[in-house]
């Protein structure tokens, strides 16, 4: 069930996040270079690879990189787009259309909810498989006991 939630919220994500560079493109604001990479690897990339990773062995890997990818996007696009004072901001934008400034305001806004639910629902997710796959006193594959030769805990066999 968690491979096919994350599939679907980088899905979802993935087309609002289309919708929101359609609305940069009308209004022709571009981003620097360094904040176009993140753009692409933190917004686009990784939300992308944590969904292929969910279908495989590596869940926590996928919901970990899941998680953190959607609460970065989502703090850098409400940095970007409602605290720091630049044409992405959306009480300073460049001059264009209504309809263009309507476009990249709520367009904004849906980012910002998507990637807040998202990771809201990565933070749970992971919770819950972490509580799955914890043993008893909620370590994970480890035990340690008293060893005579002092080298330390050792691995559960």
């Amino acid at each position: 069930m968690t491979k096919i939630v994350i599939t679907g919220l980088v899905g979802v994500h993935l087309i609002v996040a289309i919708w929101h560079g359609g609305a940069h493109t009308e209004l022709a604001i571009a981003l620097p270079p360094m904040k176009s990479f993140f753009v692409y690897a933190v917004v686009i990339v990784a939300p992308i690879a944590a969904a292929a990773l969910a279908w495989t062995r590596y869940q926590s890997t996928a919901l970990w990189l899941f998680l953190l990818s959607m609460l970065s996007s989502c703090l850098f696009g409400v940095y970007h787009h409602y605290v720091l004072i630049s044409p992405d901001n959306i009480g300073h934008l460049p001059a264009g259309s209504v309809a263009s400034h309507s476009h990249f305001i709520a367009s904004a806004a849906v980012l910002a909810l998507t990637e807040l639910f998202a990771a809201l629902w990565g933070a749970f997710a992971l919770g819950v498989h972490h509580a799955q796959t914890a043993g008893p006193g909620g370590l994970v594959d480890l035990e340690v006991r008293s060893d005579p030769t002092g080298s330390g805990p050792q691995k559960r066999r």
